[in-house]
Order: C-alpha cells, then structure tokens, then sequence
C-alpha cells in the first residue's frame, strides 16, 4: 500500500515538473522587455522632432540712439519651412513665459527687426538682423518664430540705448614732412548717420593745448594752416577721409583732425610733425683736358 501511495505521489510531481517551462517564462519576460524598450526608443526618436525652439545667439547690450543694432539667433527643431520670424522689441517688459497662442500683437513690444518677418525659410537655421533703435532708454526683447501655426518664443533680454555721439579720430599720420612738400593725412568721423558739410587737419606751429569742447571753433585755436580737401561740399558720415597739406616752412607742428557735425565742434586729441628742409642731391661734375 505504501509502495503504490508512493508511487503515485512521484508521479503526481512528474506531471507537475514537466507542466512548469522556465524557459517560457523568460522569453515571456524577454517579450514585454522589448516592447517597453521599443517604446521608449520610438519616444526618444520622434519626440524631439516634434519640438520647437527659438534660441538667442548674441546681442548688443547697449548701442547708440539710432545706431544699427545687430542681433543672431537661431530656429531648430523638425525640417520645414516657416514664413516669419524675428526680434521684437519695445519700452515695456513682457514678463513671464509667452505661450504658444500668444501673437507678437499680444504683446507690449512695438518695434521688430524685419529681415525676415516675411519670406520662406527652412528650418533649422540661423538668422543675422539689423535695426536702428528710434528712442533713447532700456528696451525689452525676445526672439519669436512662427512655426506650424504656433508662436516660439526665447526668454526675454534687454538693451540700452544710449544717447549717440559722434567721434573724430586721426588714422594715420607723417611724423615728418620735408618743408616744401605735401604730407597725407587720414581720419574718420563716426557716429549716427548724417551729412556733414566740413572737416579738415588743422596745424599751426604753436600748440592749443588740453580737451577742446564741443563749442571751440577753429578759428578759437592757435592753428594758422589746414587740409583744405573736404572744407567745403556734403559727406555721408560715417567715412573715412584722405587730405593733404603742403608745408611750406621748417619747425615743429601741431594739430588736430577736426569736424563740424549738426553744428558743434568734434576734435581729436592734439598729436606733432616735424618739418625739414631737406638738401636735394647734386650730380657732381667734373671738366678735364683731352
């Protein structure tokens, strides 16, 4: 009895162990492991191609009033094709994160930078514009692009804009100049775009020195002789000029590059020539007997 007892206990367990596969199992396991991953992998290489964003390259942080102001950013995201984007800019912050339905027009920004707020563009793709700021004070911008109907936007930044001045600056220069000759000067006059009707190298031998304002006159200077070339006609600033001046006597020199903008008085600092006469070289001759 106990023989037969036992022997269907070891065969009840034959059937059992041989019902139970672990190999089964774990390919069971391997399945659903390749199926999550498969899942995150498909996530993780269409997910970013389905996003957008607009990106702040380099921007000036302060320019002159009506200056040009150059900003770069960038668009990425998915291959297509967008019809706008740009900087916009204004007085008046717009603080926060600006959704993806929140228009330029939404917004307090009044100025924008307009090289390609209208065109065809493939994205992604760097973008270099240009804008003269009209107002003097601190102006607020973000970068924004139009993408498949939704609006892109960066953080916000700032500028200022300070008020614009022109400059005056010597570019080259003898250090002598034979007495009798001509000696070439260059200079450039910079600022803000406008017309200039008269600019000039004042010299003299005697020295007006120190800091010259913006109401001393030429003719307030001890300087008795000028580069005559652009006293008299209408020049587009900024540029740059090249004059000259004949030195008709020996001795030392001082001048200054002088221009008269919008009526008032830009000078360089006072800088020196040497003038000497120079002895001109004699062919020797010599006579003789045949």
């Amino acid at each position: 009895m106990e023989n037969a007892q036992s022997t269907s206990s070891a065969e009840s367990k034959k059937k059992s162990s041989e019902s139970f596969n672990p190999s089964v199992l774990i390919w069971v396991i391997a399945g659903i492991l390749v199926l999550v991953a498969g899942w995150f992998g498909i996530r993780a290489l269409f997910a970013p191609f389905s996003v957008y964003r607009v990106t702040l390259i380099d921007a000036p942080k302060e320019v002159p009033v009506g200056t040009i102001a150059t900003f770069t950013w960038r668009v990425d995201g998915a291959s297509t094709t967008i019809s706008s984007t740009a900087v916009q800019l204004g007085l008046t912050s717009v603080p926060g994160d600006l959704t993806k339905e929140t228009k330029p027009g939404d917004t307090a920004y009044t100025e924008m930078v307009q090289d390609f707020a209208n065109g065809q563009f493939n994205i992604p793709l760097q973008f270099v514009g240009n804008i003269r700021l009209p107002k003097v004070g601190k102006y607020y911008f973000r970068v924004h692009a139009l993408v498949n109907d939704k609006h892109y936007w960066s953080p916000e930044y700032s500028l200022d804009v300070v008020p614009a001045d022109y400059k005056v600056s010597l570019v080259d220069a003898p250090k002598e100049i034979a007495a009798g000759k001509v000696g070439t000067f260059t200079w450039r006059v910079d600022g803000p775009a406008t017309v200039i009707k008269e600019t000039a190298v004042f010299f003299g031998t005697l020295s007006t020195p120190g800091k010259l304002g913006k109401e001393v006159k030429p003719v307030d200077t001890e300087y008795r002789d000028m580069v005559h070339d652009f006293e008299n006609g209408s020049y587009d600033v900024p540029i740059q000029f090249v004059g000259n001046a004949k030195v008709a006597t020996p001795g030392a020199y001082f001048f200054r590059v002088h221009a008269l903008v919008n009526g008032e008085n830009y000078w360089t600092d006072e800088f020196t020539f040497d003038s000497k006469v120079v002895q001109e070289p004699t062919s020797a001759t010599s006579s003789g007997s045949r």
